[in-house]
């Protein structure tokens, strides 16, 4: 599968949520794009073929330590 390189469409409704920070909007782009987009969803699956993802690090404490 093609790495990708941009966040899909769909995430752009994130952005509104006054509740996250920038960070923490970019990795919740992250994980809707990779849902969606990669056939492998698990944290390492998903900073594997999204380009934009920090690191499977960032996005695994995204996922267990913000509120």
């Amino acid at each position: 599968m093609l790495p990708i390189t941009s966040f899909l469409s769909c995430t752009e409704p994130i952005d509104q949520f006054e509740c996250f920070s920038m960070r923490q909007k970019h990795h919740a782009k992250t994980y809707v794009t990779g849902l969606v987009a990669a056939s492998n969803k698990t944290a390492q699956g998903i900073s594997n073929i999204v380009l934009p993802a920090k690191s499977e690090r960032a996005l695994n404490k995204f996922f267990t330590e913000y509120d």
